[in-house]
């Protein structure tokens, strides 16, 4: 039996033969027959706060929502990395903000506002 360890978090699993998966990725080791494993080393995934998947750490308050509405959106000319920013700026969810970079100039538009022309 081959005895791989993950680091991170301490896992040990066993294989009939080697895992080239396992050797490949640089958190599992090998370890030999009758080795002790060592002390887990946290990669800081681990220890970051968790929440649940599309929830915000902190949503927007409402002034900051308001204060968001009175901003003039940029102009239909403007840079597609400027309507990110603006989009960023506007986002009331870490999800939303991830989503921006996604998004083509078009769709951002939609998105964030009427634009004046320009």
């Amino acid at each position: 039996m081959i005895r791989y360890r993950n680091e991170n978090n301490g896992e040990v699993v066993e294989r009939e033969k080697p895992d080239a998966r396992l050797d490949f990725l640089t958190n599992w080791e090998r370890l030999e027959d009758g080795e002790t494993p060592g002390p887990v080393k946290p990669d800081g995934v681990l220890s970051r706060p968790q929440v649940s998947p599309g929830v915000a750490e902190r949503d927007a308050t409402d002034e900051e929502l308001e204060e968001r509405e009175a901003d003039e959106p940029p102009a239909r000319s403007a840079s597609k990395a400027e309507w990110q920013e603006y989009a960023r700026e506007r986002a009331v969810s870490d999800e939303e903000r991830a989503e921006v970079d996604t998004l083509t100039k078009e769709l951002l538009v939609a998105k964030y506002g009427t634009v004046a022309d320009g």
